[in-house]
């Protein structure tokens, strides 16, 4: 039953059965006098407002730009066929066939279908002016509106957005093409931390940026926004390992690039003073020019460059010994006071490897020894800290000492007692 009554079929001729029958009630005293049950002999009208025109052309090839697009429609007929048709509603329609007709204004007689039979039907207007124009088909290219730009990651800026594809076609009469002043996509950007990949919509615009009411070909385009983190630049270190071959030493290394931009979150590139290229000696054997990754910290997203050029120059091998170079105890602590006790002296001598061209432009000054106190292993005193070398890039330096024992005292002066008692 619930199946029954849900087809609006049913429920129209039930609503039509039941009119009949209070119509029937009402009039009971004329119904002797009328040849017929219900009363029909009584002309009557009914009009209806803003009835939509549906215009038949070509819509491959043509367009309307204007029109009439509604009309009243009075009916005239039996009061019984006007209630009837007030009850059912059928399907009806006001058309203007513009089949065939080409370009231009065009003044067609409106017609109707599908209204009752015994109904007499009056359009008005009657006839319509209508406007075809000719379909073009023009690319428009596909500008990016990157929203909430304001609102991206704190230290990371944006590239240029990327559009597939970069244009679009619009189909539509020339008088549509006047209004279009740009076709646009739009990406929200807040918040944006990294690379955006997304699909967006795409609308046109008239040049008071009012979006136009315009059926477009290409309905979406996929659009990639660069993000790009925070970035410093640091110097670029060169360091060493392996040895060179025992005849030979350097003569000069010239680093191409000596600074690199390290890309990463604000709190981690901060804390970044230089990136790292390792030079290994044991490939060198004669002059030329190396490439060099550079190494990225922990943390960081990338580096810019990704590898540096290393130019070597190599000579033959010779030494020099330096005596009696310092040895420096770095990084202590300011309330302790270390003093190296072996070598008692806290010197020691050293020997430098290298190209003649280098140890003849070499001082002592340009040879440094350190303990750092930051390899410390346990807290007792004496205790024993590495020996650390240092000079020159081009060349190799070593120290006869390779260790050193020291020990200290807290020179921290003791607390303050509290106030005392009076």
């Amino acid at each position: 039953m619930d199946k029954l009554f849900n087809n609006h079929w049913v429920v129209r001729l039930v609503s039509l059965l039941i009119a009949i029958m209070l119509y029937t009630m009402v009039n009971m005293n004329n119904v002797s006098n009328q040849p017929g049950v219900l009363p029909d002999s009584e002309e009557s009208t009914y009009t209806l407002n803003n009835v939509d025109v549906q215009v038949y052309y070509n819509e491959e090839d043509y367009e309307v730009v204007d029109m009439d697009e509604t009309v009243n429609v009075e009916l005239t007929g039996s009061q019984t066929s006007i209630m009837l048709f007030q009850l059912s509603r059928p399907s009806f329609e006001v058309y203007a066939d513009l089949e065939g007709q080409g370009e231009g204004v065009h003044n067609v007689r409106l017609r109707h279908r599908d209204f009752p039979a015994d109904l007499n039907v009056s359009i008005s207007p009657r006839v319509s002016s209508i406007e075809l124009q000719q379909q073009e088909t023009i690319s428009y290219p596909v500008d990016v509106q990157l929203m909430n730009e304001e609102e991206t990651k704190e230290g990371y800026t944006l590239g240029g957005a990327e559009v597939d594809p970069e244009e679009v076609n619009i189909k539509a009469p020339q008088s549509t093409h006047e209004k279009i002043d740009t076709v646009r996509a739009s990406v929200d950007v807040s918040g944006a931390d990294e690379q955006i990949e997304t699909e967006s919509d795409v609308a046109a615009y008239d040049s008071e940026g009012n979006e136009l009411d315009i059926q477009m070909q290409t309905e979406t385009v996929n659009v990639v926004v660069p993000v790009e983190s925070p970035s410093v630049q640091v110097p670029v270190n060169l360091a060493r390992e392996g040895t060179l071959p025992d005849n030979l030493g350097i003569d000069s290394l010239n680093i191409e690039q000596t600074e690199a931009t390290i890309y990463g979150p604000m709190e981690t590139i901060n804390d970044i003073n230089g990136v790292e290229a390792v030079l290994d000696l044991s490939e060198i054997d004669e002059n030329g020019t190396l490439e060099l990754p550079v190494n990225s910290p922990e943390g960081i997203e990338k580096v810019e460059p990704e590898t540096i050029q290393v130019e070597v120059e190599v000579g033959e091998r010779e030494e020099t010994v330096f005596e009696d170079v310092p040895i420096d105890v770095q990084n202590v602590p300011e309330d302790l006071s270390p003093t190296v006790i072996n070598p008692e002296e806290s010197v020691s001598n050293v020997t430098v490897y290298g190209s003649a061209s280098m140890l003849e432009e070499l001082n002592a000054e340009d040879i440094s020894l350190m303990a750092d106190w930051e390899d410390l292993e346990g807290d007792s005193s004496p205790t024993t800290l590495p020996v650390h070398t240092s000079g020159p890039t081009e060349v190799r330096v070593e120290s006869d000492i390779t260790e050193v024992e020291i020990e200290w005292s807290d020179e921290t002066p003791p607390e303050e007692s509290g106030n005392s008692n009076e």
